[in-house]
Order: C-alpha cells, then structure tokens, then sequence
C-alpha cells in the first residue's frame, strides 16, 4: 500500500510538473509601461498602425525608397524573413546590409517591443 501510495504521489508530481505553458507565454502581451500601443499585438492592429505612420511615407507606392514596400501584410513578410525590418527599427548595426530605419529617429521603446514580440510569434496574419 505504501508502495502505491508513494508511486501515485511521484506520478502527480511528475505530470503537474511538465506543464510549461502560461497565458504570459502563449499570449504575450506589452510591459503595462507600453500604453501607445495595442495587446495584445497582432498585424492589422498594433503592427500595421506602427509602420503606417512611420515607413509606409517612403515605403509605399510605385517608387519606394530601397526598393522595400511595407503597405501590405505580404510585402513586410518579405522583410521580417530576411531579418531587414527588425535590423533596420534597432539601429544597432547587428544585421548587415540594414540601414537604421526610420531615418532621424528612432522607434518608441513600446513599438520597439510590439514588432520583437509580433517577429517573435511567427509574425502571423491576424
């Protein structure tokens, strides 16, 4: 009976152990410091109201700037692939051949964060 006892008790521990999942995790949302952006972060919102109003000016239309389209859901997939939108929004150099995007300023720390976390996800059409 011990014996049983102990191995049952062993066998919850185990299983309740495995489980790794969270809402945090599987639905990650904005540091609460981030209040000019939408959560959660998904395309037509958040994202595409960040490029909007900071690329789509020069990255649009039939002669973009670099040749980088931006103004459909498509065309900024091309460029999360290739890793070209997050080495261009960090300003930091570590992605070769980006150049530091938008020109003259840099993103807001929570747009920043939005379009890591949105990459991070896979950067689904939702």
């Amino acid at each position: 009976m011990k014996v049983l006892i102990t191995f049952s008790t062993l066998v919850l521990i185990l299983l309740s152990s495995c489980y790794y999942d969270s809402k945090e995790f599987l639905y990650p949302t904005l540091n609460s410091a981030c209040t000019d952006t939408i959560s959660p972060v998904v395309f037509e919102g958040a994202i595409f109201k960040i490029l909007n109003e900071n690329c789509t000016s020069c990255h649009s239309g039939a002669l973009p700037k670099g040749n980088i389209l931006l103004d459909t859901y498509a065309n900024v997939k091309v460029q999360v692939d290739n890793g070209q939108l997050l080495g261009s929004i960090l300003h930091t150099g570590e992605y070769t051949g980006t150049k530091a995007m938008p020109q003259g300023y840099i993103l807001s720390d929570c747009s920043i964060q939005s379009i890591k976390i949105w990459i991070g996800n896979q950067s689904p059409k939702n």
